[in-house]
């Protein structure tokens, strides 16, 4: 029976875990959608709502933690457990970026950004594919899937670095 317990306690984290994905995603996305509009109430909105991100990562490790502690996890477990440890800590990062962009938005209220939108746009879609790809090898227990990531992180950081580079030159 105890084995059931923890079988249905993990399934539950990892439906938690992709809740806290989701939440990250859509603070991106409209943080994005925020600076390209200009829409101060909506950055903040998303600056302000970080914390239900924040709040709900505190969460999952406190259950996580939980089940460290009274079920007596195998090594298997245990290393699926500081996985989504892992996993969560990065998530909530991510979120930490949606909130800084919505900062961004917030600081030129009334300007212009100073570079085209298109590379910027076009890393936060990256980025999130990524996040789907992450989420999606994690819940398929699909290393495969996961090797193919470093990849376009690649690509990802290229973007970045001239992103950077135009904002620096403006």
């Amino acid at each position: 029976m105890p084995r059931i317990t923890l079988d249905r306690q993990i399934g539950n984290l990892k439906d938690e875990i992709l809740l806290l994905g989701s939440m990250v995603e859509q603070a991106v996305l409209n943080a994005v959608k925020s600076l390209r509009s200009g829409d101060i109430e909506a950055a903040n909105a998303i600056y302000e709502d970080d914390s239900l991100i924040n709040d709900k990562r505190f969460a999952i490790e406190n259950a996580i933690l939980i089940i460290m502690a009274t079920q007596h996890p195998m090594a298997r477990d245990l290393r699926l457990l500081a996985a989504m440890l892992e996993i969560i800590n990065e998530l909530e990062r991510m979120g930490d970026y949606g909130k800084g962009i919505a900062k961004i938005t917030m600081k030129l209220e009334g300007q212009n950004f100073p570079i085209s939108y298109t590379k910027y746009e076009e890393m936060a879609e990256r980025g999130l594919k990524m996040l789907h790809d992450a989420l999606t090898a994690f819940i398929e227990t699909n290393p495969n899937k996961a090797s193919m990531i470093p990849r376009e992180d690649d690509a990802v950081d290229s973007l970045y670095q001239e992103i950077y580079h135009e904002l620096m030159a403006a």
